[in-house]
């Protein structure tokens, strides 16, 4: 197989589809909240939304665990929201080498303002698709990330 025939090929592999689907996910989210007066990141969103969920108090480490950041990458989006004010960080009562973070007030109250922005973003993505075909392609991203991760 030629150079050119390989690279083909690489362009065209899933991988580079699902980084251009993430990249541009990011950038729309990222685009919608500074035009809304949003001051968050895509990072900073993903982890408050973990916490919006049933997890608000949850360790640092399943928190990184369940956004799939390493745990430098978290401490500091942890810091970042800790500094607007949008969480707060405590000693595990049962585990001193574990913290939990904590939703502040400001960072429950940002769900309402956020949560429909990001719907929207997902609504954007998703026209013109069917539920059937986002439910396969949902499916299909499971089985790769854990035949990658098993390898």
């Amino acid at each position: 197989m030629s150079e050119p025939e390989i690279a083909d090929i690489l362009r065209s592999a899933v991988s580079r589809n699902i980084t251009r689907a993430h990249t541009a996910y990011r950038l729309r989210l990222l685009a919608v909240f500074m035009e809304k007066g949003v001051d968050l990141t895509p990072d900073m969103y993903f982890i408050l939304r973990h916490l919006w969920g049933e997890q608000d108090g949850c360790r640092q480490q399943e928190l990184a665990d369940k956004t799939d950041k390493d745990k430098a990458s978290l401490t500091k989006l942890v810091d970042n929201l800790e500094k607007r004010g949008l969480v707060r960080r405590s000693m595990d009562g049962k585990d001193r080498r574990s913290k939990r973070v904590w939703l502040t007030p400001d960072g429950k109250n940002l769900k309402e303002i956020v949560y429909p922005l990001a719907l929207q973003v997902v609504a954007t993505a998703e026209n013109g698709v069917e539920k059937e075909e986002i439910l396969r392609v949902k499916e299909t991203l499971d089985v790769l990330v854990k035949n990658l991760k098993r390898g």
